[in-house]
């Protein structure tokens, strides 16, 4: 290869390797390059078989975006599987008088498919490979692997603006979800112990809401209700019931428990609150349309020994 083409090259892969870092600056300073990338959706859950690396970039991008990345596939609007992401090495050039390596390509290669919850299919699998080619010096060595690394990463970047103009074809609607959250929760109690708990909404909601409170001792599930009884301040049924029936916008914060802890509800359990459309019905054999829009859980134990 002769000084002009190594020349060349050198100075192409300089401008990639300064794009980076102004890449990564700008990122670090709260600004990033995201083109338009907007969304008909809000539910995703990404699929990673052997695609870690790529699910991660792409994880991120999306939720810059505000779109919720939920951790069960029932639970989504839409399941992206990542599968056989891999990065070849391929000899480009060898030195005819040294006989030693000059250029090499990398070839980075993923496959994706979207799907719906169901199995429908949304996107059909698509394979996604992209080249780079690298020069080798010799003299600095230790230079090559933080350039190969640099080309890498270009490549991942590639491919994730490439699945995300995939993502913007689908129309599968918005689905508005509120951040809630336990406050006051402690994951142990001993007997005796005051348990007070709080539902709070840490985001804004424009439209009323039912909100269903259940709580579960491994695959047994009770609705949990409110009562007027100062000594049972609250029921539990095995139909679904909600806690509260078309909650307006102001109310973000509501009192769920303020009891002492009894001996007889030694054990461990599981809290849970969902957060449906006014009016909407809760079937728990289809929990995708429901659990998917807002919910919180948490693992509690009122622990007997410690009485």
């Amino acid at each position: 290869m002769d000084r002009a083409m190594k020349s060349i090259m050198r100075f192409r892969f300089f401008l990639i390797v300064q794009f980076s870092f102004l890449i990564v600056y700008l990122s670090g300073c709260g600004f990033h390059l995201r083109g338009n990338a907007d969304f008909d959706f809000s539910l995703l859950h990404i699929q990673s078989d052997s695609a870690d690396q790529i699910a991660k970039e792409l994880k991120q991008r999306l939720q810059d975006k505000g779109v919720v990345m939920v951790p069960n596939a029932n639970l989504a609007q839409a399941v992206v599987y990542l599968r056989n992401e891999k990065v070849d090495t391929r000899v480009l050039t060898i030195s005819s008088t040294s006989g030693r390596l000059e250029e090499f390509e990398l070839n980075y290669h993923v496959e994706m498919e979207v799907r719906k919850p169901d199995d429908t299919v949304l996107i059909e699998k698509q394979v996604f490979s992209l080249l780079r080619d690298h020069l080798f010096d010799e003299t600095a060595v230790l230079a090559m692997g933080t350039e190969e690394e640099v080309l890498r990463q270009d490549m991942f970047r590639d491919t994730v603006e490439q699945i995300i103009r995939r993502l913007q074809m689908l129309k599968l609607g918005k689905i508005a979800v509120t951040d809630i959250a336990f406050k006051g929760l402690k994951s142990h109690y001993a007997i005796g112990d005051a348990y007070s708990v709080d539902l709070v909404e840490k985001s804004t909601r424009n439209h009323p809401v039912d909100i269903w409170l259940m709580i579960s001792v491994g695959k047994k599930t009770w609705f949990v209700t409110s009562s007027e009884d100062k000594a049972q301040p609250w029921q539990i049924h095995e139909e679904p019931k909600a806690w509260r029936r078309n909650v307006p916008p102001t109310q973000t914060r509501h009192r769920l428990f303020d009891l002492t802890v009894q001996p007889r509800w030694a054990g461990e359990y599981v809290l849970r609150a969902v957060y449906t459309a006014a009016g909407t019905d809760f079937d728990l054999k289809e929990k995708a349309t429901t659990l998917r829009s807002n919910i919180v859980d948490a693992s509690i134990v009122f622990d007997k020994g410690r009485f």
